[in-house]
């Protein structure tokens, strides 16, 4: 059989009784009045420590009518938690913990930003995988240039953006970036080294399957640079 203990401390012989104003070392009822010590698992007047067949081995500081004094014991009174461990009376802080939670990790004000981590969580994990997929499905030739032609401009504002209208468009080979301008490429054509140009070549397409002329074009640009290693070393 368990048996509830209030958690104490000694200080120069006298035995104290912690605050717990939050029922952090034991487990509140339903309705968040009332705090049980941890060891009663719950704090429910129909739990099996509370309520046992032998009624003569009911654990009364499980039993959040005990606790509150509501006609059982007084196991209760005049015991709150702002001032005792459980078992106790919940106060205050934790009715409006209850009522805003995250009052109870912001101990500093850390949450009082700006710009929240929980208010743009799924912004984040979209343009996370858009750029897993920037990553994926297209090869970067930085200072490379095509000159093949150029579909829309200055249409998209980001290469994520950029990235998913290519992959969506069968005639989108890839995505040339020319200072803070965007141009998708709607024909690759010959290769030329230039510094103020970056290309993002589509290797796959938006389903995830093989973008021939892609591949076709990357797969020139490694041959030519083998090759051009080959001759650098002779």
């Amino acid at each position: 059989m368990r048996v509830a203990l209030a958690f104490v401390v000694s200080v120069s012989g006298m035995v104290l009784s912690l605050p717990d104003p939050l029922c952090k070392t034991g487990v509140a009822d339903i309705k968040g009045e009332a705090c049980c010590p941890k060891t009663c698992g719950s704090c429910d007047d129909e739990s099996t420590e509370c309520n046992p067949a032998d009624k003569a081995n009911a654990q009364l500081a499980c039993c959040p009518s005990a606790i509150m004094g509501q006609g059982r014991d007084d196991t209760g009174k005049n015991r709150l938690c702002d001032v005792g461990a459980p078992p106790c009376r919940l106060g205050e802080d934790y009715q409006a913990a209850r009522k805003d939670p995250m009052a109870l990790y912001n101990p500093d004000d850390v949450n009082n930003v700006e710009r929240h981590a929980r208010d743009d969580c799924n912004v984040a994990v979209e343009a996370e995988l858009g750029r897993h997929k920037l990553a994926s499905y297209f090869v970067k030739r930085e200072g490379t240039s095509y000159d093949g032609g150029e579909g829309s401009c200055g249409t998209y504002t980001n290469l994520v953006d950029a990235a998913n209208a290519c992959r969506a468009d069968k005639d989108c080979f890839g995505i040339q970036k020319n200072g803070d301008e965007l141009c998708l490429k709607i024909a690759l054509g010959s290769a030329h080294e230039d510094e103020t140009k970056t290309t993002y070549i589509k290797i796959k397409d938006r389903k995830g399957d093989d973008f021939g002329p892609g591949i076709t074009a990357v797969s020139s640009v490694m041959q030519l640079q083998k090759c051009l290693k080959h001759v650098q070393q002779q």
